[in-house]
């Protein structure tokens, strides 16, 4: 019994089409402080969130805000308040973040 088995030949084709790289345009963007991030980032964990109840989250506008962390990106955050109300924040908005009437310790 004989089987034919076709030879692959050890050159293959290449493309030498060239395609441009896709130019992104420039958004500008206000840098998030890395500490306010770093901080809401710890107040994500489980630990946390069991931990540090309730928060008080000062903004730079003078309003305050009740409630803990939900969600985390980038250059925003959500907060659920006690009454099961979400509101997003951009993190440069946070003034400071407040636990048991004093400012929360830094921790990370």
């Amino acid at each position: 019994m004989y089987r034919h088995i076709k030879k692959v030949s050890r050159w293959q084709e290449e493309s030498t089409s060239i395609f441009p790289e896709p130019v992104l345009k420039e958004v500008e963007t206000i840098p998030t402080d890395p500490v306010m991030w770093k901080r809401l980032r710890f107040l994500t964990t489980d630990f946390a969130k069991h931990v540090y109840r309730p928060l008080c989250f000062h903004l730079q506008n003078g309003e305050q805000i009740f409630g803990e962390v939900t969600e985390l990106n980038s250059d925003s955050v959500q907060i659920k308040s006690p009454e099961d109300l979400i509101v997003a924040l951009e993190i440069n908005e946070i003034k400071e973040i407040w636990w048991k009437g004093k400012v929360l310790p830094t921790r990370f």
